[in-house]
């Protein structure tokens, strides 16, 4: 499957691009992203083949339906990331509130941010990428307190990839700077700035498009990347919680397969939501 710009093209930005092409050099022309040209349909059958599957197996089918140029091999190191969460077998536990209110709990894995699901496999997929070409990247990330440690976590150590992690300082938990500014891995840098998460993000959304700075870095033989969801590998590996809980819910009975369900997300996790609109688009029955 290609992935394909938002924007149009600016003569300077490949049209098309793989999936390991778009995983690494997100931004396409006049500040756009790359998005897939077309996208798998889960219908019906997709859904009971699942019932029964663990979180894993669920995850590689969807990923695999998305043909994306990546060896499987890296994709099962990838998901087996998924056993450092608390429960290997259920990693998203999907817990009744009321009669007609779920919870979907994306907080089990090693940082307790949401962005555990789909960082800690894109950074081992990134880095395999990275290894096979044998090219060195910066990876840039902008957070407000959860994609900053999911981040470093997954990217630390990693051979090929430095880090460069950007967040309001005095604007996240105590708890959730310490997790950034205690990490002593030799490929990561954790910059607090003055400001609010807006101008953390805005100052990302400038280097990744700033062409002084990437000649900068190719004069060190380091490409650009980052690891907010204007990647679409992070996006990915939303998509599947997504359907992973709608799954839950007839589990559990309080759905019949093929029923709609409202999927309710917290306000500003746009990759959250998003990753919820490519599930009701492939076919998840969501209103």
């Amino acid at each position: 499957m290609n992935f394909i710009e938002t924007r149009g093209n600016d003569g300077q930005h490949p049209e098309s691009v793989t999936f390991s092409e778009a995983i690494l050099s997100p931004i396409a022309s006049f500040g756009g992203l790359y998005v897939p040209e077309s996208l798998p349909v889960l219908g019906q059958a997709f859904l009971v083949k699942h019932l029964k599957s663990d979180y894993k197996t669920l995850a590689k089918d969807m990923l695999m339906r998305f043909e994306i140029d990546i060896e499987e091999s890296v994709i099962d190191d990838a998901l087996a990331l998924y056993d450092t969460f608390d429960d290997p077998k259920n990693p998203v536990p999907v817990v009744k509130v009321r009669e007609d209110l779920y919870v979907s709990e994306l907080y089990h894995g090693p940082t307790r941010a949401f962005k555990d699901l789909a960082l800690l496999p894109l950074g081992k997929v990134l880095s395999a990428i990275a290894q096979k070409r044998d090219e060195n990247y910066l990876i840039l990330a902008a957070t407000s307190g959860d994609t900053g440690p999911a981040a470093l976590e997954t990217f630390k150590n990693r051979d090929k990839i430095q880090v460069a992690c950007l967040y309001p300082d005095g604007g996240t938990s105590d708890v959730q700077r310490l997790q950034m500014v205690t990490e002593d891995a030799a490929n990561l840098k954790v910059i607090g700035i003055k400001g609010n998460f807006d101008d953390a993000q805005s100052a990302l959304k400038e280097l990744l498009a700033s062409k002084t700075f990437k000649e900068a870095l190719q004069k060190k033989n380091i490409s650009l990347s980052a690891a907010n969801s204007v990647n679409f590998g992070r996006i990915i590996f939303q998509i599947i919680y997504h359907i992973h809980s709608y799954l839950e819910l007839v589990r559990q009975e309080a759905i019949a397969i093929d029923e709609k369900v409202y999927l309710n997300v917290p306000s500003g996790n746009f990759g959250n939501v998003l990753g919820a609109f490519y599930a009701q688009k492939m076919g998840l029955p969501v209103v």
